[in-house]
């Protein structure tokens, strides 16, 4: 009886043991959450619609702030002391900043490890100025706790960037600033900020940019859409396209690495070329969205972000445009996938134009061709007076 008893206590712990086990395996193959995909950029960027009523130029007017970045980690003032004479050979800056503050009673606390070695001569002035010229010479930020006399290093700080009260900057600066390299961006879409974690390199690169925007003052805007074309009866080809559509219609047609790029008037939509297109070739809309980027710097669209299928979701176009005058805007278009470029191509035409990326061969798909269609508008930022 005793022994019917312990064996029915090592079954029920092994079938204990083995609902644990089955717990944590479920638990082990739970779904990731959906949460992370989250983006409230996107939805934006991708409704064309939203900018279906903009002019062809549109001005918006900059207020007294706007495009000013901030150091957003600085928390309190470092106390009044002047600096008579301070000296150091090949010593590392937390080290040199710590015999600084030595007589403040200050500790510093260094949060990447091992800085480079400095020296310094016959330092004098007032204690902040000193820390600011130092920090910077290293490299480095700071941000001070006077409550707890503590001064921390880091290699890169966050800084908070206010924009005008326009979403088409917003989109704009976030372009160019990704366009640049600069990764860590957050936007706030209701108070019209970027907060970005930079290092002193590209603190440099931002403020950079943002002097070129403001001197410069010109947004270029690009509807894009992008299509796949199966040819619907044999023998389809552009030329039979062309003809239905009105070659007087086309302004311009150059050559890329493959396909190529056509020029047309804004007299006539993109619609009517799809529906001559249509004739010859099935096309199915991919994606669309809108990329702002400032007047010479370069913009990327992942059509995968905005695409209505998974096909064609590694591609990208990426727009280089640059104004030549009040008229004339010269753009270099790449066709872009995570394999390598596909085509590229170089153009001349007016702010209004249509252009539109014909021939290009879809990757991994027989006969089928990828159809971009472009529309640049410009954007001007005016200071108020």
């Amino acid at each position: 009886m005793k022994k019917t008893r312990l064996y029915a206590l090592i079954a029920m712990g092994l079938i204990g043991c083995l609902a644990l086990g089955t717990q944590a395996n479920a638990e082990k193959v739970q779904p990731k959450s959906s949460a992370r995909f989250i983006n409230i950029e996107t939805p934006f960027r991708c409704s064309v619609k939203r900018f279906g009523d903009l002019d062809i130029a549109t001005t918006i007017a900059l207020k007294e702030g706007d495009f000013k970045l901030t150091y957003f980690d600085k928390m309190d003032e470092l106390p009044r002391y002047e600096v008579n004479g301070l000296s150091f050979t090949k010593k590392p800056i937390d080290e040199a900043l710590q015999q600084l503050v030595d007589e403040a009673e200050i500790t510093v606390y260094s949060e990447d490890g091992f800085y480079p070695a400095m020296d310094a001569d016959g330092v004098f002035g007032e204690l902040t100025e000193v820390v600011d010229e130092l920090t910077k010479s290293g490299e480095i930020f700071y941000r001070y706790d006077a409550r707890r006399k503590e001064l921390y290093l880091s290699r890169k700080g966050r800084f908070e960037l206010q924009l005008p009260e326009n979403r088409m900057v917003m989109l704009a600066v976030l372009d160019a600033l990704r366009g640049a390299g600069i990764a860590d961006v957050r936007a706030n879409w209701k108070d019209n900020t970027i907060l970005m974690t930079l290092s002193q390199s590209e603190k440099e690169t931002v403020e950079e940019l943002l002097k070129y925007i403001e001197d410069d003052g010109y947004l270029l805007l690009a509807d894009t859409r992008v299509f796949v074309a199966h040819p619907r009866v044999p023998g389809a080809n552009w030329q039979k396209v062309l003809r239905r559509f009105g070659v007087g219609r086309v302004y311009s047609a150059n050559n890329g690495l493959k396909g190529k790029i056509l020029g047309m008037g804004n007299q006539i939509p993109t619609e009517r070329f799809l529906a001559a297109v249509g004739t010859e070739f099935v096309v199915t809309p991919i994606s669309q969205g809108v990329a702002i980027v400032p007047n010479g710097w370069k913009m990327r669209l992942n059509v995968g972000q905005c695409s209505i299928y998974d096909r064609l979701a590694t591609l990208s176009v990426l727009l280089n445009a640059r104004i030549r005058s009040p008229e004339k805007v010269e753009a270099n278009v790449t066709l872009d996938t995570k394999q390598g470029e596909l085509s590229s191509f170089n153009t001349v035409s007016a702010i209004d134009n249509e252009l539109v990326i014909v021939g290009v061969p879809e990757p991994g798909r027989d006969k089928s061709e990828i159809l971009t269609t472009l529309k640049l508008r410009l954007i001007r930022l005016m200071k108020e007076q």
